[in-house]
């Protein structure tokens, strides 16, 4: 059994895949990763290229085929569902994250993540003013609505322990994925180990969640919509 199952959901990254293949055939040397591609319904060619690549070719990935896009979310999910390892994890596609280093950041706390009952999850740095402010916004809202504090809620990577499945009741289709994650972990008392992680510019494609001013104004709209259908459900 493979030590970290890594889920990518990908869509319509036509643009980054072979360089996010590339990548993933140099990390596949690592004998103790399982690499996951979610083909998350895309509406361009991300698919051929995947199934066109040497690594996809030598079996060297998991390949989940979604037919229509039902969420980042739902996504994720049909990957974890698949996945093996004894740890399970997510990160964008989009190569704002260099995959080595989430890789790192999964040894370096491996330690930690086996003693304790611990979610790591990545804080993000080299970022500019205004991506920071509307995180800031984000973390401020959900801590004083649930009393829990929560940082840096959409960094990736997501990485916890496979019992922490059981724990996984109703996760939501879309971006609200990651604030539950967070939210159940601290409702059941787990550790969040923050790991610093450099992001990078998007070089290709466009931007799903919280690219341009619009797109992050669309996207803390529906999280919070989510965070107090949340509360008033009483679900946290």
């Amino acid at each position: 059994m493979k030590k970290l199952s890594l889920i990518l959901p990908c869509y319509n990254e036509s643009k980054n895949i072979e360089n996010l293949l590339n990548l993933l055939n140099e990390l596949k040397k690592k004998s103790d990763i399982e690499i996951i591609i979610v083909e998350n319904g895309s509406t361009d060619d991300s698919l051929k290229k995947i199934k066109n690549h040497i690594i996809y070719k030598n079996n060297s990935i998991i390949l989940v085929e979604i037919k229509n896009n039902l969420g980042y979310g739902y996504g994720i999910m049909a990957g974890v569902n698949k996945a093996k390892g004894d740890y399970i994890g997510w990160c964008h596609a989009d190569l704002q994250n260099n995959l080595e280093d989430v890789y790192d950041s999964f040894k370096k706390n491996f330690n930690e993540l086996e003693k304790t009952n611990s979610i790591l999850k990545g804080k993000r740095i080299s970022r500019n003013l205004i991506d920071k402010l509307f995180t800031l916004g984000m973390s401020i809202c959900v801590t004083m609505i649930f009393g829990h504090k929560l940082r840096d809620i959409n960094a990736q990577p997501k990485i916890f322990p496979r019992n922490f499945l059981t724990q996984i009741k109703e996760p939501p289709n879309d971006f609200s994925l990651d604030l539950y994650i967070l939210l159940v972990a601290k409702i059941k008392n787990y550790k969040i180990i923050e790991h610093p992680l450099k992001i990078y510019e998007r070089v290709a494609g466009e931007a799903k969640g919280g690219g341009s001013l619009l797109l992050k104004i669309k996207l803390t709209l529906r999280t919070l919509k989510y965070i107090f259908d949340l509360k008033k459900n009483k679900k946290f």
